[in-house]
């Protein structure tokens, strides 16, 4: 990224605008509007193509267990109990899908709470009863309001941290249509539906 131009001023004001680049996203607003800076990202980059099928999974996310796999992360509310925050990781391909578009778009909309635990990315793991590796192994899928919403289940639980029924507000954030980003949802698998489960790919 370029280094923003300062036009006039003291030097502390450019390195505040510069700031304000950087951090983005991750500002929450605290003025009770939504966060001024944070646009959807609707680009290759921010919704970057979704993979079909193993063989394509790995062309666009690399081997399981990788590196690349946990090396983005963003911060949730309720992350890994309800009122602790926390990191989430996945991969790099959808670091600005998850960190930007869709984290961004939860909090600029005031919906923070939402959120309930547990929300969980990467995990060097096999699917539970098999030796296929999980798309958590890739950091190409995320697991939200998990508490409420296991696996088995077949339908979601819309109930934020707060009590809120939010219906399918998070559902329809991460998968589409507008302002949905692409993810595909677990709740839809033929064989075990997974409603807290949005994953980075289809036909696997």
């Amino acid at each position: 990224m370029r280094r923003p131009q300062a036009c006039a001023g003291p030097a502390w004001i450019a390195s505040l605008v510069w700031l304000v680049v950087l951090v983005g996203p991750a500002m929450a607003s605290t003025s009770g509007e939504p966060n001024p800076i944070w646009v959807h990202d609707h680009s290759s980059a921010g919704i970057p193509y979704r993979p079909d099928g193993y063989a394509d999974l790995v062309r666009k996310f690399g081997r399981p267990c990788s590196n690349a796999a946990n090396d983005a992360r963003s911060y949730w509310p309720n992350q890994s109990a309800r009122g602790v925050a926390g990191y989430v990781y996945y991969h790099t391909y959808i670091s600005r899908d998850v960190g930007w578009n869709i984290r961004g778009h939860v909090d600029a909309a005031h919906r923070n709470e939402a959120v309930d635990y547990g929300v969980y990315g990467y995990n060097c793991r096999y699917i539970s009863g098999s030796t296929s590796w999980s798309t958590h192994a890739f950091g190409a899928a995320i697991d939200t309001n998990s508490a409420r919403n296991p696996v088995g289940h077949s339908s979601w639980n819309g109930r934020g941290a707060d009590g809120v029924d939010y219906g399918r507000y998070l559902p329809d954030v991460w998968k589409g249509a507008y302002p949905g980003h692409n993810f595909h949802w677990g709740l839809h698998f033929s064989t075990t539906p997974d409603p807290m489960h949005f994953q980075y790919v289809t036909g696997y």
